[in-house]
């Protein structure tokens, strides 16, 4: 049987209009009684009248998350994180995963009047002519990847890449590595992507020999699956430009320039270190296990819903910075 508003009182040991106070944030009522319905809320799996309590907020109590590719175990984690967060405080996500239809998302988020969205998805974050159609209609926005945003218009959560970038490139100079090569995924003639910034930065303040084919860029716009870092790390190994050590713009990209460094006989990481972004699940459990800069995507998540949930009931923006840390696997594990 569906759970009620009155169970989740009685469970809490409140009344009904508290209930209705804590779920629509209306008055201030008390940390230890808001945990305690919130916890009643969870246990009791109650969903709120969303049509009901629209017609009171004047809220859709609808969100979506914009991003371009489901499949990449990344963005699974930081859907999870951020649609938890979302469920509990009574609002639904749709997730909308296909860059083709980008412009039928835009429309339908304004005539289902959604009250907010985090947008990741590639290249869109960077299209202002949309993002100001939506902050026209009064949804909120957080993007992530768009370090230019317009804090004045939206939000933005982004990963520190510069500095992750800085201990990972530390940490193959430290194993005596000095011509290391970076595959990007994605098109420096597209986008300002921090990693190639904090790459390039690390090339200059290290003294290591840089040249651009140790700069491999990825398909236009963006390339970053695992045929993507089989085809790019090909590509690198045809301009015989020595390399000890290959960053990969993620972890997917570097599964792919495994096979294609494996397929010439070289070993990692006794030949060329390897290493990536995200720490997925696999990344653990790859032969050899990947060194990768970890990003915690189910907090993620959560913090970008909670940038969102300030936003939309304050009317404020804000923008966070996410550390990552560096997990050491073995393969990077040998020194020069």
């Amino acid at each position: 049987m569906k759970a009620t508003r009155a169970d989740v009182a009685k469970l809490a040991g409140v009344s009904t209009a508290t209930v209705s106070y804590v779920l629509n944030k209306s008055k201030n009522i008390s940390p230890e009684t808001t945990e305690r319905v919130m916890c009643a809320v969870k246990a009791l799996h109650y969903k709120p009248d969303l049509i009901a309590r629209s017609m009171t907020t004047k809220e859709s109590m609808q969100l979506a998350i914009f991003l371009e590719n489901i499949s990449n175990p990344f963005y699974g984690d930081i859907v999870r994180g951020f649609e938890s967060s979302a469920n509990l405080k009574g609002y639904s996500v749709m997730v909308c995963t296909s860059v083709q239809r980008y412009q039928e998302y835009l429309r339908e988020a304004v005539s289902r009047r959604l009250d907010g969205i985090f947008m990741m998805m590639m290249p869109f974050q960077y299209d202002k002519e949309g993002l100001d159609m939506l902050a026209g209609h009064g949804i909120r926005v957080v993007t992530s990847g768009f370090f230019n945003a317009d804090l004045k218009k939206l939000s933005s959560i982004e990963n520190d890449h510069i500095t992750a970038m800085r201990e990972l490139m530390m940490h193959l100079y430290e194993r005596g590595h000095r011509e290391i090569a970076f595959i990007t995924g994605l098109s420096r003639h597209f986008l300002f992507d921090n990693r190639v910034a904090g790459y390039l930065k690390m090339v200059e303040e290290l003294g290591l020999p840089y040249g651009d084919d140790l700069l491999v860029d990825g398909r236009p716009p963006y390339g970053t699956t695992m045929q993507d870092g089989y085809d790019l790390t090909q590509k690198l190994l045809k301009t015989r430009r020595r390399f000890t050590a290959l960053i990969c713009v993620n972890d997917l990209t570097a599964f792919g320039a495994y096979t294609a460094l494996q397929e010439q006989g070289l070993r990692i990481p006794e030949d060329v270190a390897v290493a990536g972004f995200d720490d997925i699940l696999f990344s653990q459990f790859c032969n050899p296990p990947l060194t990768t800069m970890s990003v915690n995507r189910y907090e993620f998540g959560k913090k970008a819903f909670e940038m969102l949930y300030t936003s939309m009931k304050q009317g404020t923006t804000s923008f966070y910075l996410n550390h990552l840390d560096l997990v050491q696997r073995r393969s990077t594990d040998f020194f020069r």
